[in-house]
């Protein structure tokens, strides 16, 4: 690679972390001039790499993520589908109850509203594009731990601003959107999306602290008291702080299902990697191999006691504890009720079942629209037509990822997306468990713990309907890719 081509493919990498820190800022890129604008960014950065691409960089590509970029494209074509006029007949045959009229064809389309449909599908074609992007300028070792800090840095930056605003009782407008919560939020309107953020990003720092535990035995205790020391000004201490910052502001949102999705991941994946490391070390018979599981397993547990006993204790893990507490149907029933001075009770909780009420009458929508859904981003349009009288206000989203998505885009849909988070995660499976790279070991780690929080998280709210929260995904979901295209 000559001088100039490796100067502008560093312009081109850097041009994507800027993306990547720039997506969340503008209240998460969740509204549509904010969508547009990340749009022709992108844009602008795809121009720049396809301009004067990298020798063999369409091959490598496609020889790293193949099936991924197959089942993007499909997914892409189906949200087309369902923009395309097609006879009614056909419409009814795939079980679409209700047939939107396209007007001045003479026939029908899937979506029942085109404007909505279509803002959806340049969303998810932004979000191919970013993920093409990743896999096309990130092509080293070295480049894969700079993406690695480029989310963490992104990730602190959220979590220092949630909360120093949050600690210091200040209100602000952003984007003329009153930032008002007494929850820790960031750059997001809603707190849970913010979590759902801090989640993946604290996914991939633990990943990466993973990768840096190099397993050196130390001879005696003077070099052991030399490593300490060195420990305390090196890269580690300062990615360790920025993992308590960013566990601190996690606790400090207060959601619910984003604390505990996190801790539950952490446990899941850390007790699968540690049992599978030691089938690797025991195989691989490697003193350095068993000192770095040793390492690991200090590091994960000190995750657990110290993030969640110390620093928790002090901002509020307990508050989170009692709003969970609070979620039962029976103290919802006692809010309504009156006081003996005829005064309503103090506001309680948002039970569980309230937050999946909708979602729960939403299935019929599933069963009415079973294969195709009834258009990407129109379940604000098709829910009130379902709702019953009891459920009250506008629900733009189902507070289930799930049913939003199978509503939408119908069983077809959703196939296709499982098939490629299944793909991912077989992926990321198989480099924790016969790689002997201890970076790919922490990106896989990264990869299943990121992964597992967020699809925990998915059953009670809509973080993939946040283009900021639906990007990060896509590179977590990545990282195994990243060192399959490394092979070739």
């Amino acid at each position: 690679m000559t001088q100039s081509s490796a100067f502008r493919n560093r312009g081109q990498l850097w041009g994507l972390f800027a993306l990547i820190v720039y997506t969340p800022l503008p209240l998460a890129s969740n509204r549509p001039w904010a969508l547009a604008l990340l749009g022709l960014l992108t844009g602008a950065l795809l121009l720049w790499t396809i301009w004067r691409p990298s020798e063999r960089m369409a091959e490598r590509v496609w020889q790293g993520a193949k099936t991924p970029l197959i089942l993007l494209g499909l997914w892409m074509a189906l949200l087309v589908v369902q923009l395309i006029p097609m006879p009614g007949a056909w419409l009814a045959a795939l079980d679409q109850s209700v047939i939107n009229s396209f007007s001045g064809q003479g026939g029908s389309v899937v979506s029942i509203d085109t404007y909505s449909s279509r803002l959806y599908l340049a969303k998810a074609g932004i979000l191919a594009l970013l993920f093409w992007l990743g896999m096309t300028l990130v092509n080293s070792r070295q480049r894969i731990e700079l993406l690695a800090k480029v989310v963490v840095f992104s990730g602190l930056l959220q979590a220092l601003i949630g909360v120093v605003v949050m600690s210091t009782g200040a209100t602000f407008q952003m984007f003329f959107v009153p930032m008002i919560d007494i929850h820790a939020h960031g750059t997001f309107v809603y707190h849970n999306h913010f979590a759902g953020y801090l989640e993946l990003t604290l996914a991939v720092g633990i990943g990466l602290m993973i990768a840096k535990l190099d397993g050196q035995p130390a001879a005696n205790w003077r070099q052991r008291a030399q490593g300490w020391l060195a420990l305390l000004v090196s890269e580690k201490a300062l990615l360790r702080v920025s993992l308590i910052i960013m566990v601190i502001g996690l606790v400090a949102s207060r959601s619910r299902m984003g604390n505990a999705a996190f801790f539950v991941s952490l446990l899941v994946v850390g007790i699968f990697a540690i049992v599978f490391a030691k089938h690797v070390t025991k195989c691989a018979h490697d003193r350095k191999e068993r000192n770095t599981l040793r390492a690991t397993i200090v590091f994960i547990a000190s995750l657990i006691v110290l993030d969640v006993l110390i620093i928790g204790g002090v901002v509020g893990v307990e508050k989170v504890v009692q709003r969970i507490e609070n979620t039962n149907f029976e103290t919802q029933l006692r809010t309504a009720q009156l006081n003996s001075a005829g005064q309503p009770l103090p506001r309680q909780e948002e039970s569980l079942e309230q937050r999946s009420m909708a979602a729960r009458h939403a299935t019929q929508i599933v069963r009415d629209f079973l294969w195709l859904g009834t258009g990407g981003g129109t379940f604000h349009l098709s829910f009130p037509s379902y709702s019953p009288p009891e459920v009250r206000g506008f629900y733009d989203h189902a507070h289930n990822d799930y049913v939003e998505f199978a509503s939408e885009v119908g069983l077809l849909g959703v196939l296709l997306l499982t098939l490629m988070v299944a793909h991912s995660v077989w992926s990321s499976v198989m480099l924790l468990v016969r790689s002997h790279d201890q970076l790919a070991r922490g990106m896989a780690f990264a990869s299943l713990m990121g992964v597992t929080s967020l699809l925990i998280h998915a059953a009670v709210d809509f973080n993939f309907q946040n283009p900021a929260n639906a990007m990060l995904f896509l590179i977590v979901l990545s990282l195994p890719y990243l060192f399959v295209k490394l092979k070739h």
